[in-house]
Order: structure tokens, then C-alpha cells, then sequence
């Protein structure tokens, strides 16, 4: 008890600011109790408190040492550990604080922080539910669950710890913003333009929101609204890239004179950051382009991939044909016949894969046409199930090698959880239901493990014009391999080896979709597809156009036009730079 009091006298000398006596007087009483850990660990925080972070890590150690069965000191010595950047040190620690103190909050929700250190994101979940689940009201473990929820994909979990934050307090624009982008992903696009409105009634001049919003119209469909909103956004922001590139990705051919010049001083300036370099770059490239100016679209899309590789770096070409490699060795006839598990009879699922800006969006929309399909737009949840997949299971090995380890229960909860989304929106009476992720076709062993009755739709186009509209647009940061003609052209081998294979041994019928075909015979390939999917034929397909129907990609724009062929051959304007490219396209792997 007396050193109890000594210790409490030493805290309110900390809280009256007396930081050198309260130093004395510990100096003293470890002098006087040497092996005591209580005296240990308030020398360490007290270090700790004035920024001497070794000495903290040093007296936390040996307080430690002195009394080891201590799981207040293992959680002490973990938030010193990690505070000093020593993550794995401290994943240690929080582990064993966790499984001693397993009601602990603070103990799951700095596993899970410093796991995210660690870049293990999907082991960073599960702690950070844990902790929220032990305390649904610790504020830091609400936004860090969300904003995880929210970046890893999984847009069901994080839409209400979004809506609780902005419970809590409804003007944060973090918050705000997130929310509403996770309704857009979700679908529920009038909700999150609603969100903003609302947002912007209290807070009318945060750009960001304006920003938002545009990006929310435009999503919707609306491009009126969109313009208005990415205009007020530039009015508030005059020199942000981000409204600059909305308006032009709009506009494309047709921008004003304005625009298009204010867009060329700012790629001009050699201060111009390179996030911003490469937003405008795209959508400045794509201007040029509809002007038919071919030499300076190009230009700019150069400018905007040599940024683009600035921040993210090349592609690991040896991973991504290592990877293709295992697959292919790995799913033969013999495995779907032999793996033992239950997939589902579901006979609604169709995947629309190939090479992005090969024709997928126009078959969906035409497949979704129909009254009795409905389309899904590129869901991400089979990437997020291969992803997560290896966590559930407690292995180490990721795609393609996991699948030998699958359980049935495992099985069954990926069908689900992709269902789920799938049927989101779907009226109850559909008969087919499309998913049109382009790289879905890295997956299609899993999807016949999964839904063994699916159909697959192989969209296929010229090479070279897939190359072309590749290059000029801009795709997510991790897609390096999209920065280079001879990357792309690396891609395009792979999809098609790959591709190959799923034909020779998948037991899922494969229909290949000419791009060329399709336009120039659009009747004739819209039937010949829609029968594959066995459905009736229907006149709306062909009307695809004057459906009104939100489209989430790049594509958005072009499917609101009727099928045409002005895209067919586009590449011969960009015939020059096109060797690298050609090279790799000429010499594809054994």
C-alpha cells in the first residue's frame, strides 16, 4: 500500500505538469525496490509520457521479466513496441494479451492495428471485429473496422459502422463520404446522392463532397447533375485535378476550349504531382482522341502511365506467369472430378470474363436487357473470397494451392456470401444473373467448384485496339500491369493461355464472344448469346441503350449509344507506338 500511494503521488505530479520531480522521486523508489514491476512500469510510462522512447521499452522489459505471467504488462510492453515501430515484436504480445484477456478491447484492436502494420489486412479484420464485437462502442475500433470494411471490399459489414459514426456525429466528412460511397458500390445510388445532399445543405462549401456527389450522378446516370456538381467543386477547389479530369471524362471530344486549356497548363507544370498527372493525363488523352488530335492523345496518355509508374512501380511479370503456371498444373480434368465437394446447383450464374475493354460491358447490358436477367455489374466478391479464402482456413497458402485445403463448410460459406451479392438487387422472378468482372477469368476453377451449373462468356477482341483503350484509361493504382504497350501485351498472352485451358478442362460450357462480330452483326451475336444463357429470345436486347440502367465502369457512356463500329480497328491510329506491344503479342509463352 505504501508504495501504492507513492506511485498515485508521483501520477498527480505528472497531471500538475512536474515531470523532472516526478523523474526524481521513481529514480528513488527503484533504487529502494529494485525487483518491484509496479515501480518498472511507471518509470516506462513516465519515459514513455516525455518521449524517451528506448528508456520506456528498457523499464517496460524489465517489469516484464519481474512479474511474466502478467498480462497488463504484455499489453503495456506491445503498445511501447509497436509505438516504436517494432510490429512484429508487438504482434507477439497483443497475441498473448488476447488470448489471456480475451474480453480486452484495447488489446484486439491494437492486434488488429498493428496486423494492419504488418499489411496482413484480412488477419487485421477478424481482430478489429473482435474488438468492436467485445465493444461495439469503442470509438477507435469503430473507425478503424469500418474504413478496413470499407477498403478490403466489403461493403454489407462496413455500410452500418459508417452509419453509426455518422450517428455519432453527423458532420464528419470522412464518415459522410464513405458511407455514400459504400450505398454507390452496394447499388443504392438515389441513397447516396441523398446522403450527400443533405451533407451539402449543412456543409455547402467542403468540395469534397461536391466531388462525391458528381461521381455519384454520374454513376446514376445523370450527367447533367454530374457536370453541375464537378463544376462547383472546381469553383471551391480551383486548382484540384480530381473535378478537372470528371468534367473532361464527360465531356471527352466535346470540352470547351477552357477546359481543355486549363487541363494543358496544369499537365505542363512540372510541380504537378503525380496522382494528379495521371488523372489528368487519361482523361486529357481521351479529349485529344475524340478530336481525332491521335499524336497528342498519345502524348498524354504517356505522361499519364510514366506518372502512374512513378507511384506504383513495374509489374511483377515472373509472379504473374508463376501464378498462371501453378493454376494451369493444378486444375485439370481430374480435380473437378475427384475434389469431393458440394457446389451449388444454382443455374442463374453467368460470368462475362476476358481482357477489360473487350466487349464485356456491352454483353451484360444486352444479357440484362432481357426480362427474366438481371445484371450484376463487375461484383468484386469472388476476388474477395479468393482473398479471404486462406484466412478462413487458417493455411499460409494462397491461389491457386488453397483449394486442396477447402472444407465444405468453407464451400457453402463463399457460395453464400457470393449469392448474396449477386441477388442484391435482383427481382425474385430472375432466371439469369450476370456478373461481368473481366478478371474473374484468373477464378473460373473456384467458380466451377462453386457453381458448377454456371455458364461462361469469353469476350474476345482485337489485340491491338484492346491495347489501345488500356493504355488510355485510367484503371485501379494495383493494375501496374496496365503502364506499358509491352505489359499489356504480357496480360493479353496469359488471359489467353489461361483462357485456353478452362476450355480444355473446365466441365462448364465456354462461349466465345467476338467483339468484331457482335457490332457489326448485332442481332445475329445478341441471339446466338442470348441463347446460350437458355433464355428466349427478346427484342429488348437489341434496345439495351434506353434501358436507364447504371453502368459502374468506363464502358458507362459508350453502352448508352447503339451498337457501332467506330471502335473496330481504332488502334491504327496509334499504329507507331505499338512494337512493344506487337513484339510480346508475336512471341507469346509455350
Amino acid at each position: 500500500m505504501l508504495i501504492e500511494r507513492r506511485l498515485q503521488q508521483i501520477r498527480i505530479l505528472q497531471q500538475d505538469g512536474k515531470w523532472a520531480e516526478a523523474r526524481r522521486q521513481l529514480d528513488g523508489m527503484i533504487a529502494e525496490f529494485p525487483v518491484n514491476p509496479s515501480i518498472r512500469r511507471a518509470m516506462a510510462l513516465h519515459a514513455s509520457g516525455s518521449g524517451q522512447a528506448a528508456l520506456a521499452l528498457e523499464h517496460m522489459e524489465v517489469a516484464l521479466r519481474l512479474a511474466p505471467d502478467s498480462a497488463d504488462l504484455q499489453f503495456q510492453l506491445g503498445c511501447l513496441r509497436a509505438h516504436a515501430g517494432k510490429y512484429p515484436e508487438a504482434l507477439e504480445l497483443f497475441q498473448k494479451t488476447t488470448a489471456l484477456m480475451p474480453l480486452h478491447a484495447d488489446s484486439w484492436y491494437f492486434l488488429g492495428i498493428t496486423l494492419l502494420r504488418l499489411k496482413r489486412d484480412m488477419e487485421a479484420l477478424s481482430a478489429l471485429r473482435n474488438a468492436h464485437r467485445v465493444d461495439p462502442s469503442h470509438p477507435k475500433a469503430l473507425r478503424a473496422l469500418a474504413d478496413l470494411e470499407f477498403r478490403i471490399g466489403y461493403p454489407v459489414d462496413a455500410l452500418p459502422l459508417f452509419r453509426e459514426l455518422m450517428r455519432l456525429d453527423p458532420d464528419d466528412i470522412d464518415a459522410c463520404l464513405k458511407n455514400s460511397e459504400t450505398l454507390s458500390r452496394l447499388g443504392f445510388h438515389d441513397q447516396a446522392i441523398a446522403l450527400y445532399q443533405a451533407a451539402l445543405r449543412r456543409q455547402p462549401a467542403v468540395a469534397d463532397l461536391w466531388m462525391a456527389l458528381a461521381q455519384a450522378e454520374e454513376d446514376n446516370d445523370d450527367r447533367e447533375a454530374a457536370e453541375q456538381a464537378y463544376s462547383r467543386a472546381l469553383e471551391l477547389k480551383p486548382g484540384w485535378a480530381f473535378p478537372v479530369s470528371g468534367l473532361l471524362g464527360l465531356k471527352r471530344g466535346g470540352a470547351s476550349e477552357a477546359l481543355v486549356r486549363r487541363a494543358v497548363e496544369m499537365q505542363a507544370d512540372p510541380m504537378l504531382p503525380d496522382p494528379d498527372r495521371a488523372l489528368i493525363g487519361y482523361e486529357l488523352g481521351k479529349v485529344f482522341d475524340g478530336r481525332s488530335q491521335h499524336a497528342m492523345a498519345m502524348a498524354s496518355w504517356d505522361d499519364a502511365n510514366a506518372a502512374r509508374k512513378r507511384l506504383i512501380g513495374e509489374p511483377d511479370l515472373p509472379h504473374l506467369y508463376s501464378s498462371v503456371d501453378r493454376t494451369v498444373e493444378l486444375f485439370r480434368r481430374e480435380f473437378f472430378a475427384n475434389h469431393g465437394l458440394s457446389g451449388s446447383q444454382d443455374q442463374r450464374m453467368v460470368f462475362i470474363v476476358g481482357m477489360p475493354r473487350s466487349g464485356t460491358t456491352l454483353t451484360e447490358q444486352i444479357i440484362a436487357s432481357h426480362p427474366q436477367a438481371h445484371g450484376c455489374g463487375e461484383l468484386p466478391d469472388l476476388a474477395l473470397i479468393v482473398r479471404n479464402i486462406p484466412v478462413q482456413l487458417g493455411i499460409r497458402a494462397g491461389w491457386p494451392e488453397f483449394v486442396t485445403s477447402m472444407t465444405e463448410s468453407t464451400l457453402q460459406e463463399s457460395i453464400a456470401r457470393y449469392t448474396q451479392a449477386a441477388t442484391r438487387h435482383a427481382p425474385a422472378a430472375a432466371l439469369r444473373l450476370v456478373d461481368k468482372a473481366p478478371l474473374n477469368f484468373y477464378y473460373l476453377g473456384l467458380v466451377a467448384m462453386m457453381f458448377p451449373q454456371a455458364r461462361i462468356i469469353w469476350c474476345r477482341r482485337d489485340p491491338r485496339d484492346v491495347a489501345v483503350s488500356i493504355y488510355g484509361e485510367n484503371f485501379a493504382l494495383e493494375e501496374k500491369i496496365a503502364t506499358s504497350w509491352s505489359g499489356i501485351g504480357h496480360y493479353i498472352n496469359l488471359q489467353e493461355r489461361l483462357m485456353r485451358h478452362w476450355q480444355a478442362v473446365l466441365p462448364l460450357p465456354i462461349l466465345e464472344s467476338s467483339y468484331e462480330s457482335l457490332v457489326s452483326s448485332p442481332e445475329e451475336q445478341a441471339r446466338r448469346i442470348i441463347d446460350f444463357t437458355g433464355l428466349e429470345w427478346d427484342a429488348a436486347c437489341l434496345d439495351f441503350h434506353l434501358s436507364g440502367r447504371g453502368v459502374q465502369t468506363p464502358s458507362r457512356w459508350q453502352v448508352k449509344q447503339p451498337m457501332h463500329t467506330r471502335s473496330v480497328g481504332r488502334w491504327r491510329n496509334y499504329e507507331a507506338e505499338l512494337a512493344p506491344l506487337l513484339d510480346v503479342l508475336d512471341n507469346p509463352p509455350a
